[in-house]
C-alpha cells in the first residue's frame, strides 16, 4: 500500500488545533519544523487510502487560516515501516459519509491533478493528437496491427473522456466545460487530419485493419464498457502501468481516424459505422467510469457542493444510458 507525505503550513498559534485533529485521526507519523515569519511546518506520514479523510479534516477546521497550506507527494518507502492499518476497521476518523479505505484509491486531490494534466488542451496535446493520428492512419493504410496500437498507446483522447466523467461526478461544471472542449479540439484534429489521408485512398481497395473499423456489434459495447471502468480504477489507484492496457483494449483514436478516413474518400456508410464505433467507445468511456467514481464514494469536499454533484451524475448517467442505447439500437438494425 501506497504512502505519502502531507506538509501542512500553518501560523504557530493553530498549532495545537492541528494536533488535535491529528490526533483524533490517529495519526502517530508526524513531526513540525520552524519555518519563521510566525509559521510552522507540520509533516505527515500517511498512507494513500487514509490521505482524502484527513486532509478534508484539516482543510475544514484550518483551511480559512491565512497563511495555510498543504502540500502532497508521493513516498516510495519509509523505515520503520507504518503499521498496518485494521482491516477490521470499516470507516477512517471523519464525517459520516467520507469513503472507506477498503477502496484503497488516491486522494480526490491527487485524482484531479492527475487527469488535469492527462485532459490539457495545450501544445503537447495537440501535437499528441497530431501523431497519433498520422500512425493511426499510416497503420492502417500498411495494414500493420503493430502500427495501430502504436496510436493506441499513444491514446491523447482518454483523458479528456476520464476528465469529463471525474468532472460530472464531481459537479464541477469548468472541468466539464474543459473536457468538453478538449474532446471536441481532439476530435476534430483526427478528422480533418485523416480526411486528408482518406482522400487518397481508393474505397475499393481499403486495407483490413481500415475496414476492421467499420465491424460494430453489441461485444464491443461489453468491452468499452468493461475497459472503461478499468480505466477509471486505474487512474483513482495509481496503477499507470494499467492504463495502457486500458489503452489498447478501447481505443478511441483509430475508429475516429477511419471515420475520417472513410469520409476522405467518400465511402459514407463506412463511415457511419466508423464513427458509430469511436461513440460507441466514448459513451461506455464515460458512462462506467462514472459509475466507478461513485462506487468509490469520489465527492466534493465541501458539503455545499455534494447535491450539485449528485444532480449532475444521475443526470449524466441518464444522458449516457440513453446514448448507449440508441447506439446499440443502430447496431443492431441499421448496420
Amino acid at each position: 500500500m501506497s504512502l505519502r507525505m502531507l506538509q501542512i503550513i500553518i501560523p504557530k498559534d493553530k498549532q495545537s488545533r492541528l494536533v488535535d485533529l491529528l490526533e483524533e485521526c490517529s495519526i502517530s507519523g508526524w513531526w513540525t519544523t520552524e519555518l519563521g515569519d510566525g509559521l510552522r511546518m507540520t509533516s505527515v506520514l500517511i498512507r494513500s487510502q487514509l490521505v482524502e479523510p484527513v486532509l478534508d479534516s484539516i482543510k475544514d477546521a484550518l483551511g480559512s487560516v491565512e497563511g495555510f497550506r498543504v502540500m502532497l507527494s508521493a513516498l516510495e518507502a519509509t523505515h520503520p515501516a507504518l503499521p498496518e492499518p485494521d482491516e477490521e476497521k470499516e470507516e477512517v476518523p471523519g464525517e459520516e459519509g467520507r469513503w472507506s479505505p477498503r477502496f484503497g484509491r488516491v486522494s480526490r486531490e491527487e485524482l484531479i491533478e492527475d487527469v488535469n494534466e492527462s485532459s490539457d488542451t495545450g501544445p503537447i496535446f495537440m501535437i499528441m493528437v497530431a501523431l497519433s493520428t498520422i500512425v493511426a492512419c499510416v497503420g492502417m493504410l500498411k495494414d500493420s496491427a503493430a502500427v495501430i496500437i502504436g496510436a493506441m498507446v499513444i491514446a491523447p483522447l482518454l483523458g479528456p473522456n476520464i476528465a469529463l466523467a471525474l468532472g460530472t461526478t464531481l459537479g464541477d461544471i469548468d472541468r466539464i466545460k474543459r473536457s468538453i472542449r478538449a474532446n471536441l479540439v481532439g476530435l476534430g484534429m483526427v478528422l480533418v487530419m485523416s480526411a486528408v489521408f482518406g482522400f487518397f485512398v481508393d474505397p475499393s481497395e481499403m486495407p483490413k485493419q481500415l475496414s476492421n473499423r467499420t465491424s460494430v456489434d453489441l461485444g464491443d459495447i461489453l468491452l468499452a464498457l468493461a475497459s472503461g471502468s478499468a480505466g477509471a480504477i486505474a487512474f483513482t489507484s495509481g496503477a499507470s502501468a494499467t492504463i495502457v492496457g486500458v489503452m489498447v483494449a478501447v481505443a478511441l483514436l483509430p475508429p475516429s481516424a477511419a471515420a475520417g478516413m472513410f469520409l476522405g474518400s467518400s465511402s459514407w456508410a463506412d463511415a457511419g459505422q466508423a464513427a458509430t464505433l469511436a461513440a460507441t467507445n466514448i459513451v461506455c468511456i464515460n458512462l462506467s467510469a462514472t459509475g466507478v467514481f461513485l462506487i468509490q464514494g469520489i465527492r466534493p469536499g465541501s458539503w455545499w457542493e455534494k447535491d450539485r454533484a449528485r444532480n449532475a451524475s444521475v443526470r449524466a448517467i441518464v444522458i449516457w444510458t440513453l446514448m448507449l442505447a440508441g447506439l446499440a439500437a443502430l447496431m443492431l438494425f441499421a448496420w
